[in-house]
């Protein structure tokens, strides 16, 4: 067993990390065709020594993480004693992730985001382990809405869940106040949204509403307000995928764009934001309404001072007849190469340190004694990963530590149990991205842009990009 700090046990995750399903498996040079074969359920050798890697250790400048994160492993190797953790900084790279796989250098789990499972899944490079979440009584009973991300047609799994959000409204709660505007009746219609992005703008000089429009963001963004306007980016799956940009959905999208920043003047006058910038400015009290993940909290209040009261989040705003709302996310991926113990093993590691806070009593105060020790929040709004009811008694074990004002996210909490959640794209959902970045852009930027013309062009350069695979 290698040395470790011993100290906090259970969960300790800080910022809003979800688990999610779990799916995966092991085996060992299955074809892509194929998929590699399901592993059996988890019942491995109490007495045989199993030694797993795991990916994302944090960095030596991460000092309170790196040594929560060292906690954590230490104690549970003693409650393992049979399983060794050899963790390392290795993170997901699409450019070098199949290489190193082929090369057997990756660990045996680590992250990967939402929209590249189901590539892996296709090419066979994630381990299925079906059997292991059907007959676990945790991860079979985790939140459905969740469950399909990680699964092909025929319904195997490929990975957990372990965080998870919705798009969401952010807004500063002190500029609605100082527009004359009710922070606790925020708007739910994009003419909601409009409407208060003018009197904002009007009244405190501040942009009413702005997104971010570089690095991929921008058509993040605009793929996201395009299911809330009833259409998706792509439709079909793997080899025929095709790809629809230029939709009502996506028009109507760049239409309130243009009205806000032409029409109502209401966007200020930087274009050109990127997602840190946004944050900046929003954090500063200089941004009215935005879009973006509902898990902003920590990156503009705690990274970068916003007043806890300002962050107000709502629901991401509806058109006529929405699609659902883009959820996104990471997913603890397992090594197709992995032996059934460490598959199994690597499984149990990601309970104990992303569910076990949800299903554990004591785990869930642990947690929350840490987060609060750390100045960090507890009870943040979240997209559940267990059952409503579980998640229920989980709020309730954590009650006595909640540190943010819970009333002011109460619309969005209200919203998740009826919530259709909508995946990102599943096919170069990335470069689908990049190129609706400049469609926004010259939106924004130039009063007489052709949203079908400039949509039509995105749309044919993406197109070609799935069909060349």
């Amino acid at each position: 067993m290698s040395e470790r700090r011993w100290g906090r046990v259970g969960g300790m995750v800080s910022g809003i990390a979800l688990a999610g399903l779990m799916v995966g498996g092991c085996s060992d040079g299955a074809s892509p065709e194929a998929g590699p074969p399901a592993a059996a359920a988890c019942d491995p050798d109490a007495d045989a020594d199993v030694t797993i890697t795991v990916g994302e250790r944090p960095t030596s400048d991460q000092a309170a993480t790196l040594e929560a994160w060292e906690n954590a492993i230490a104690a549970f190797e003693e409650l393992h004693p049979n399983i060794t953790i050899e963790d390392e900084e290795t993170k997901y790279d699409v450019s070098t992730f199949s290489a190193l796989l082929v090369g057997g250098t990756l660990p045996t789990t680590l992250q990967v985001p939402f929209t590249d499972i189901q590539s892996l899944i296709e090419r066979g490079q994630a381990a299925d382990i079906t059997s292991n979440v059907s007959d676990d009584d945790v991860l079979s009973s985790l939140n459905p809405q969740l469950t399909s991300v990680t699964q092909d047609a025929e319904g195997h799994t490929y990975g957990v869940v372990r965080a998870a959000y919705t798009m969401g409204l952010v807004y500063d709660r002190s500029l609605f106040t100082k527009a004359g505007l009710d922070p606790d009746a925020p708007p739910a219609t994009w003419d909601e949204v409009r409407d208060a992005a003018a009197t904002i703008s009007e009244k405190t000089g501040q942009p009413g509403f702005i997104i971010p429009t570089t690095g991929n963001v921008g058509g993040w963004l605009l793929t996201s307000m395009a299911y809330s306007n009833g259409d998706v980016a792509e439709e079909g799956a793997g080899d025929a995928t095709t790809v629809t940009l230029d939709t009502p959905g996506m028009r109507d999208s760049l239409q309130f764009l243009h009205d806000v920043r032409w029409d109502l003047d209401a966007a200020g006058d930087d274009f050109l934001h990127d997602n840190n910038t946004i944050r900046d400015d929003l954090a500063a009290g200089a941004v009215g309404q935005t879009l973006n993940g509902a898990n902003l909290y920590n990156s503009v209040v705690i990274a970068r001072g916003m007043p806890a009261d300002d962050f107000g989040l709502a629901p991401f705003p509806t058109g006529d007849d929405p699609v659902g709302v883009l959820g996104g996310g990471n997913i603890q991926w397992f090594n197709p190469k992995a032996t059934p113990d460490q598959v199994c093993a690597a499984l149990e590691w990601t309970k104990y340190y992303f569910l076990d806070r949800y299903v554990d009593e004591e785990a869930a105060t642990t947690w929350a004694k840490s987060q609060v020790a750390d100045d960090l929040p507890v009870g943040l709004p979240e997209v559940p990963v267990v059952s409503a009811e579980q998640y229920e008694t989980y709020l309730g074990w954590i009650e006595p530590y909640v540190n943010v004002p819970r009333e002011n996210y109460q619309a969005y909490i209200d919203s998740l149990p009826d919530a259709t959640i909508v995946p990102e794209p599943a096919v170069k959902a990335q470069e689908l991205y990049a190129a609706l970045d400049p469609v926004v852009q010259a939106v924004l930027t130039r009063e007489d842009a052709d949203p079908a013309e400039l949509l039509q062009s995105a749309q044919s350069q993406v197109q070609d990009l799935v069909d060349a695979g």
